[in-house]
Order: C-alpha cells, then structure tokens, then sequence
C-alpha cells in the first residue's frame, strides 16, 4: 500500500482494456508470454496487478490480490481470460507480505494444489500478522501513538477504527521460501528473484531472464511513492528507508528497461523512475531537516507537516497511522545518519536537528 506523492502516469499497454489497470480491466497480454490480471482490491487504488505466465505445470502467478469475494471473481475470470483456469495454476510467488498480494493464496492453493513462495525476511512478519488482533496488540499500537505524541481523543478515535480481524488468514501461508538470486522454473525460462527490502524487508521483484522486463511489486510505482515505514518506539535499529533507497539504486543498475508494478500503469523508464523516487525522499530528508531547525517536535507534529495525499487534519485514522510509519522512517534515517538527535528523556519523544542542538 502507498502514501505520499504520486509521479508522472505513464501510458497503458496496448489492448482492450482500461489502461489504469482498474478493475474490468480483465486479462492484458503484455507480450514476451506474459498476462496482466487486475484483481479489483477496495482500495483507492482500485487494483492489485497479478502476472501470469506459462510454467511446466501450467501458471504461475507473481502475487494473488486481495482476499475477497469480489477479488477471488476478478482473478478467476482473469485467469481464464488466458486460456486456463485456476486448476492450473502451479505456484505463486509474492513480492511481499502485504493482504493486498497475498489475501488469495489460499483459495488459489485450494482450488489447484499450487504452492505458493515468499522470501524468507517477510516470512516471519507474515505469521504475525495472521496472528491475530487482540487486546495486546491494540494495546502496543496505541502505546506507539502516545510515544509518537497523540492525544486522548486520537488514542480514542484509534482504538474505535481499527479493526480486530487480520485482513489476510493462515489459509494464504507460504510453503516454499525464496532467497535472493533464486531461479523459478518457467516453461522454457527463469524468473529470477531481485531482494529489494525497504516496503517491507523481505519485498522481492522478479526479472523475466528472457526479456527486457521486472515485476517490481510495490518497490517501483509510476503513479504512486510506495510506502515505506516502521514505526516503532523507541525508534528500530532497522532503517527501512537506507534499505529502500540502496533497493532502488540496486534495481535501476539491472540494465532492465521496463517495468511492471502491483498497482497503476507501466513503467517504460525503469532507471529514470528510481531517480525520481529517490529524489522524492532526499527532498523529504531535507524539508524534515529544516522543520527541526526551529525546535523540537514530536513525531506526530512532524507527520501533520508534511505532504500527503490529503490534508494531515482530513486524514482517516489508518490513513494517519501510515503517515506516522513513513514519518518515522525518515526520522529513522536521519537520526542514523546524525542529522537528528531524540531529545534525552523527552516524554513523549521529540526530535531537534543535531546542528541546532550542538550550536
């Protein structure tokens, strides 16, 4: 899932179909053996764009959608829109954890045998959040929201929108694990697996060996910035931001082309796309920079400053909770990378730029 500022839309692929990629936009054939479904995902996104492409035992499927009736429709009468039905779909592998690309795996896996991949880094955080949401749970989130600096009546409003069922259930676990660099069987190829941590830690692409083209999942969006967070307090020794930025530079230097992301058009400049983004979060690097000039702040005063796609006061609660997750992750960086220290023993924490705090 995304938040952030969107990029330039590039143009659709040829065929008759909706070029956003929305839902009834049915199956795309891409060329070089490869079909495009759109499996509808409610969402503003509209979509989660599965590809399919022929292997010795008949499909395999990079993603799977979201679970639901709707979705399950959509990829079924995609799916057959190929050719096949979903009886012959072989495998699935996932460019990450998220339920909007693996909510499906089950009834794939119950309505063919097929087995279903995942890189090991995602694996784990897969299992928790099938877990279940229970009193903990909401109690450790709502103990990130007051360290991050929310009120009572957002702590409230928190706890009465969240809901307490996993979007995604056991039924879409993984069997098989990917490493970086692994080779999925194709019919008379490889798909190889490209690790790009950063949207999650174990977010994978995929590089079709014979053609110019990767799936990239959430890592590269032409429409959207994907989203890239970690909140927690205090603040993870993991840098997902540092992680997504190296990523990019890692799948821009492949010499491939074209792109094909989970959501919205194609991708017809891989290299450029990747610059972009990454100068989208340098800018956001030194904006934050300049905020913590004039004082410390909270990491929920930071958040309500900067640009989302919507004004920070309009924002639904999950949609502020992402926000916070992205804010915390570039506060990450920075205090990594020195340019920002925690204020010692603020409660809740705050944050001051480093040159203003030696000065």
């Amino acid at each position: 899932m995304q938040a952030g500022r969107g990029g330039n839309a590039g143009a659709g692929p040829d065929g008759d179909t909706r070029r956003d990629g929305a839902p009834g936009a049915g199956a795309v054939d891409l060329g070089d053996g490869v079909w495009q479904l759109a499996v509808p995902f409610p969402n503003p996104l509209k979509a989660t764009l599965v590809y399919a492409m022929e292997s010795p035992g008949g499909l395999v499927l990079v993603d799977a959608g979201w679970d639901g009736d709707e979705s399950w429709a959509g990829l079924t009468s995609a799916v057959e829109a190929t050719g096949h039905a979903m009886s012959d779909v072989e495998g699935v592998v996932l460019t990450h954890f998220h339920p909007d690309h693996t909510g499906l795996c089950g009834r794939v896996r119950e309505a063919s045998g097929a087995w279903i991949a995942m890189h090991d880094s995602d694996f784990h955080t897969f299992d928790l959040m099938t877990g279940g949401r229970d009193a903990a749970w909401l109690d450790e989130q709502t103990a990130n929201l007051r360290a991050a600096g929310a009120s009572e009546e957002d702590l409230a409003a928190y706890r009465e929108g969240t809901e307490t069922a996993p979007p995604t259930t056991r039924a879409s676990r993984p069997d098989r694990l990917l490493a970086d660099d692994e080779k999925i069987q194709l019919a008379g190829r490889t798909l190889r697996t490209v690790w790009t941590p950063g949207h999650t830690p174990g977010h994978v692409c995929f590089a079709l060996d014979s053609a110019d083209m990767v799936f990239t999942g959430d890592h590269v969006l032409q429409k959207t910035t994907p989203h890239v967070g970690n909140f927690v307090f205090p603040l993870e020794e993991r840098d997902a931001l540092g992680e997504f930025m190296r990523s990019q530079r890692k799948i821009s230097s492949m010499g491939i082309t074209r792109a094909f992301g989970a959501h919205g058009t194609p991708i017809a400049d891989l290299a450029g796309r990747s610059a972009q983004l990454l100068a989208h979060h340098e800018d956001r690097l030194d904006d934050l920079c300049r905020d913590l000039e004039g004082g410390a702040l909270t990491l929920w005063q930071i958040a309500s400053r900067m640009q989302w796609y919507r004004p920070w006061g309009e924002l639904p609660v999950m949609g502020k909770q992402m926000a916070l997750s992205e804010a915390a992750a570039h506060l990450r960086h920075l205090v990594g990378t020195g340019r920002v220290v925690q204020v010692e023993d603020s409660d809740p924490a705050r944050f001051v730029n480093a040159a203003g705090e030696r000065a």
